[in-house]
């Protein structure tokens, strides 16, 4: 019996010692992971801030999440208020260039861990530990989808194709090249809802205008279409507005992935023109077709874009040698003795 009174003794004052412990333990925590992303800043921002992106690397996936709130500062910080299985959490991810125009991302989250998680934090469990280990498979699975997506490209070039006349319905946008996905999200569901409320059929793909390009601001202007079968007329008051194009002949290619290698596609097309003697022409806008998009597939790596350079055949100059006067002399001389009589 004493022997067992001495056992309880002994565990119960291991228990208020353990107990003691973990009470004074300091419950503030800081979870901090970085992960180099094989791609540029601006890609792996425009990628993570998206809402629609966020289930693809979200690593809570098989648990209970919700965001409730989203900011986004910069282009460099992103702060999300999330709730994980019924507890909140403001998580912090940073985006810092690399020289070698590659990325480092840093996610963090802090704040004060219960009696529990202090118990659990003791044999390298609990809410500290977990996140440690979901930011870094968050991670990893960022830098897996982006470097996929970027890398995995195909062109075809085409060649010469011809262009019947197309009515459209379009909307003009100006923004940062990097910024094109983002605004074809916003736009074609507006056109799609105007073609519902006149029951007007689509006549093909969506596709995108070119307007003007300022290289040194990284801004362009386009249009974002939609094809009908008929001419559309919008109000006045409307910033949805009517299109048309005459036939036309252009170069086409085909990029199957990422936008971003479209530089690939156009010198495959100018390579093309310049060895067939053909010369971009002023009488129509460079443009893209785009049946499969950001709207309508969330891998950048299966998005497809047909693009067409309207052309013409080169003029070609002759340059005639002036005759010297002393040469006409000679050759008048020459036939005048070839034709006399011996």
């Amino acid at each position: 019996m004493k022997i067992a009174k001495y056992i309880f003794l002994l565990l119960l004052l291991i228990s208020i010692t353990i107990s003691v412990f973990v009470a004074t333990k300091d419950g503030n925590y800081t979870v901090t992971k970085s992960k180099q992303i094989d791609v540029s800043k601006e890609i792996v921002f425009n990628y993570v801030s998206d809402s629609k992106n966020w289930e693809t690397i979200n690593p809570w996936n098989a648990e209970n999440t919700k965001v409730k709130w989203v900011q986004k500062i910069d282009g460099e910080t992103i702060l999300q208020n999330i709730i994980i299985n019924e507890v909140p959490a403001e998580l912090k991810l940073t985006f810092k260039d690399t020289l070698s125009k590659k990325t480092i991302v840093t996610w963090t989250t802090h704040g004060k861990l219960s009696f529990k998680d202090k118990f659990l934090s003791i044999i390298n469990r609990g809410k500290h530990n977990d996140f440690a280990e979901k930011f870094e498979n968050g991670l990893n699975t960022l830098n897996t989808i982006l470097t996929t997506e970027i890398n995995s490209f195909s062109v075809k070039l085409d060649g010469f194709v011809n262009r019947d006349t197309v009515f459209y319905i379009q909307q003009v946008v100006s923004c940062k090249v990097e910024d094109l996905p983002a605004k074809i999200k916003n736009v074609l569901p507006k056109l799609n809802e105007l073609l519902k409320i006149t029951n007007t059929s689509k006549n093909g793909a969506p596709f995108i205008v070119y307007h003007s390009i300022d290289s040194l601001a990284n801004k362009i202007t386009v249009s974002v279409a939609i094809p009908t079968k008929n001419k559309v007329f919008t109000s006045t008051e409307s910033d949805i507005y009517t299109g048309q194009t005459n036939p036309f002949q252009a170069v086409k290619a085909t990029l199957t992935g990422n936008y971003n290698h479209k530089k690939e596609a156009l010198a495959q097309l100018y390579e093309f023109m310049d060895k067939n003697k053909l010369e971009r022409s002023d009488r129509n806008k460079v443009f893209e077709i785009i049946p499969v998009n950001s709207l309508t597939e969330k891998s950048a790596a299966k998005w497809v874009t047909e693009i067409y350079i309207p052309v013409r055949p080169k003029k070609i100059t002759v340059r005639v040698q002036p005759v010297k006067n002393d040469t006409i002399n000679t050759m008048i001389e020459s036939n005048v003795k070839g034709t006399s009589n011996p």
